[in-house]
């Protein structure tokens, strides 16, 4: 049909304000890739964790003479404390707001919106790549490919979408005659 992948049966239930156990498929599989990259970015948290105090107390204990270290020790020994909790914190809070978010998106409620098409674009000269905007009214969705062939400027259409956070994802749509 188009560039959007949902079928007729699919268009009729996001009309009724319902996904379809294909869509609701999709967001799992995005909650699930949500959460997995979330686990695996504690390796690397903890790998540098790691890294960082072994060249720490290597560097520190190559210059600091057995008179020093009877004082500065407990100092050390706070400080790295405090930095492996610091560390960890950071890390519990980003796995429980990365679960958050999953769960969100699982749960996603269906919005509507409706209105005559129009286009605009922006160019990044700092990242070098242009972003398409398609409004539907006044609701704006961005595109990284020219959708004036899919959208054409002065039609009337109805987006169903799902929107957590700073994501979009575009259910189906229609054009109203």
């Amino acid at each position: 049909m188009t560039k959007f992948d949902f079928t007729n049966e699919e268009l009729q239930l996001n009309k009724k304000g319902i996904l379809s156990q294909r869509q609701k498929g999709v967001l799992k599989s995005m909650a699930h890739g949500i959460r997995a990259s979330s686990k695996s970015g504690v390796w690397v948290i903890l790998f540098f964790l790691a890294l960082g105090i072994c060249i720490m107390l290597a560097l520190f204990l190559q210059n600091v003479d057995m008179q020093r270290l009877q004082t500065l020790g407990p100092q050390l020994a706070v400080g790295l404390c405090f930095t492996v909790f610091a560390v960890f914190g950071i890390t519990v809070l980003s796995i429980f707001l990365s679960r958050r978010q999953a769960a969100k998106l699982e749960g996603a409620p269906i919005l509507s919106a409706e209105g005559i098409i129009s286009h605009d674009s922006d160019y990044s000269s700092s990242g070098g790549f242009r972003t398409y905007y398609v409004y539907f009214g006044k609701k704006r969705f961005s595109f990284p490919d020219d959708m004036s062939y899919e959208f054409p400027e002065g039609s009337k259409y109805r987006i169903y979408y799902c929107k957590i956070g700073q994501i979009e994802l575009i259910m189906s749509f229609e054009k109203i005659a």
